[in-house]
């Protein structure tokens, strides 16, 4: 009883200590200095790339000997895809070699196309137009991506398999519901085999049951510790000067996180300015503001203000002065702002 008790004691005694380191170090200054404010000198890419081919690669022979280890696994890779899985490669590291490599021994002589997931300009129509025209041989125009979808399965039956290889089937472009069911559509038809690579840790949670069964995954794990430099290379830093190729999957990926409205009036604006074409200079506040309550998405001005801060905040507008008059503008080439209003048209 009393050693239970000793116990107890000390226990709260510790307690008491604990509370009191923290109450001591309560209330202590936070540096509002940010990495932007060193002002560092911005690299181009090619310099970057320039930089980085210097580095020594480490373990470059263990590296090798685990990537033969996979090849050695290639035949029965086959042997799954053709009795109606789609492979999944799993693990740490690039897997894009693996896949070029798989290709290169064993699709040969076999339809193939490779996808790059991570290539922000992808878009799921230039997927299907891939198949249709140059697998298939169809020089016919679709409505819509159905219809795409319904010309293939149609004629696939009676075609050779066509083997679609996606590096990072869950890159930022490809991650939307959209993208994933036309992929997993794709993945069900007859004579159409998938291999795609993963990379996120939470990967998994992007196929719900109905999809997880259209792709029919078997998993392999193919860990190969090769750096991501591919996959990569269109990733924003703050080192880095940013280019065009970035802006895509940027407003994509800020979007999704927005209100319906919000998305409705970015896209109201995008719609503009491509009608405008390349004379574009930009729109007044008034008179964007008139078009967002004819189609019902703001009900004063105050309100659309504030969705305008909140898309300068993210970089997603920017004005303009002309004659002392504000103008509003997406600051994207018009080719990129075709492809994001394709990518999130519901």
């Amino acid at each position: 009883s009393s050693g239970i008790n000793a116990e107890y004691g000390g226990a709260g005694e510790n307690k008491e200590n604990i509370e009191s380191y923290f109450h001591s170090r309560k209330g202590g200054n936070t540096s509002n200095k940010t990495l932007h404010d060193l002002q560092l000198e911005e690299l181009d890419h090619n310099k970057t790339v320039k930089l980085l081919s210097k580095v020594k690669i480490k373990y470059s022979r263990e590296k090798a000997a685990l990537f033969a280890d996979h090849c050695q696994y290639f035949p029965q890779w086959l042997i799954y895809l053709q009795d109606g899985f789609n492979l999944c490669l799993y693990g740490v590291g690039s897997k894009r070699q693996i896949l070029l490599s798989f290709a290169k021994k064993h699709l040969k002589h076999r339809l193939h196309m490779v996808i790059n997931g991570y290539f922000p300009n992808l878009t799921t129509r230039d997927v299907l137009t891939s198949i249709t025209r140059d697998m298939l041989g169809s020089e016919g125009t679709f409505k819509s991506v159905q219809d795409q979808i319904s010309y293939i399965r149609e004629s696939i039956s009676s075609h050779h398999p066509i083997y679609l290889l996606i590096n990072n089937i869950d890159g930022s472009i490809l991650r939307s519901e959209k993208a994933q069911q036309v992929l997993a559509e794709l993945a069900s038809l007859e004579n159409i085999r998938v291999i795609a690579t993963v990379d996120h840790i939470n990967s998994p949670l992007l196929w719900d049951e109905h999809r997880a069964q259209l792709f029919n995954w078997l998993w392999v794990d193919c860990t190969t510790f090769d750096s991501y430099e591919d996959e990569t290379s269109t990733e924003s830093s703050i080192m880095i000067k940013q280019t065009g190729a970035l802006a895509l999957s940027s407003m994509t990926f800020v979007l999704r996180s927005l209100t319906p409205n919000a998305q409705g009036i970015f896209r109201l604006l995008a719609n503009y300015q491509l009608e405008c074409g390349a004379d574009f200079q930009g729109i007044t506040f008034q008179d964007f503001y008139l078009k967002c309550r004819e189609k019902f998405l703001v009900n004063s001005d105050a309100t659309l203000r504030t969705q305008l801060t909140e898309f300068r905040d993210h970089q997603l507008i920017k004005s303009r002065s002309s004659d002392g008059t504000e103008l509003l503008h997406i600051p994207v080439d018009l080719k990129i702002l075709r492809q994001f209003l394709d990518n999130t048209e519901s």
